[in-house]
C-alpha cells in the first residue's frame, strides 16, 4: 500500500481542482428536449442565466459563488483545451479561469453539470435554482440573428418605454442591460407560450404573442450586443 507523506498530502489538496484530462464535448437528443450538449460522461451541461458571457474585451463572469450553489452545480473544468464531439462547433468552444480552475466555455457561456445528476435524460430545458435558471444548452449555442437593423427598430417601439432606452430597466421593468442573448430568447419564448413570469406578465405575453421565432433571435441578439 502506497502511503503518502504529510508533505504530499498538502499538496494533493492544494493543487487545482482541474479535471485529471481535457474534456470533450458531446451531443445527446430526446424527443422531448430535442438536441442538447453533454460531457463525455453523458452529463447534460447547462448555463447559468446570471453569468455574463465572455467578449472579445472581457472574461466571463460567473455569478455561482456561493458554497450552496457550487455544490449543486459544479463547474465543467479541463486541465486542457476542451475537444469538440460529433456535432459540437469546436470554434465555440472556450475556457476561462475561474478560482484556480480552467473552466469550459460554450460561446463564452462558463458551463456547469448538476451534481445529483448522472448521464441520461435531464429534468427539462430549464431549471430555477439559486435566483437564477440553469438553461441546457443546443449545439448552436442559442439564436442566430439576421437582422440586427429590424431588431433595434422592433426594440425602439416595443420595448424602450418599458425596459428603457439603454435596457436601464423602467418602474417595476427590470434591466435587461448585460443578459445574454440565451436568456434574453428563452424569456420571449415562455411569454409567447402564455407562461407568466413576474409581475408583468400580462403585457409581455400580448407583446411576444407576435413575435416569429426570427423576432427573438434578432431581438435577443440585439440586445444582448447593445446593452452589455
Amino acid at each position: 500500500m502506497k502511503i503518502l507523506t504529510s508533505a504530499a498530502v498538502v499538496l494533493a489538496f492544494a493543487a487545482p481542482a482541474f479535471a485529471e484530462d481535457p474534456v470533450t464535448i458531446d451531443v445527446a437528443r430526446s424527443d422531448a428536449l430535442g438536441q442538447y450538449l453533454t460531457d463525455a460522461e453523458g452529463r447534460a451541461v447547462y448555463f447559468f442565466s446570471t453569468d455574463t458571457r465572455a467578449t472579445d474585451d472581457d472574461a466571463a463572469r460567473i455569478s455561482c459563488t456561493s458554497a450552496a450553489c457550487r455544490d449543486a452545480w459544479p463547474l465543467v473544468t479541463t486541465s486542457g483545451d476542451p475537444a469538440a464531439g460529433d456535432g459540437v462547433d469546436a470554434a465555440l468552444l472556450g475556457t476561462t479561469e475561474h478560482a484556480d480552475a480552467r473552466v469550459v466555455t460554450y460561446k463564452g457561456l462558463p458551463l456547469y453539470h448538476a451534481r445529483d445528476a448522472g448521464a441520461g435524460i435531464p429534468e427539462g430545458k430549464r431549471i430555477a435554482a439559486f435566483d437564477g435558471e440553469f438553461h441546457l444548452l443546443a449545439p448552436a449555442a442559442g439564436p442566430h440573428a439576421g437582422d440586427i437593423p429590424a431588431a433595434e427598430t422592433m426594440f425602439a417601439g416595443a420595448c424602450a418605454q418599458c425596459h428603457g432606452q439603454a435596457g436601464q430597466g423602467v418602474a417595476s421593468f427590470p434591466a435587461i442591460a448585460g443578459k445574454n442573448a440565451e436568456y434574453i430568447a428563452t424569456m420571449l419564448m415562455r411569454y409567447r407560450a402564455g407562461e407568466r413570469v413576474g409581475p408583468n406578465s400580462g403585457l409581455m405575453i400580448a407583446m411576444a404573442a407576435g413575435l416569429s421565432d426570427a423576432d427573438i433571435a434578432n431581438l435577443a441578439a440585439f440586445v444582448s450586443r447593445t446593452f452589455e
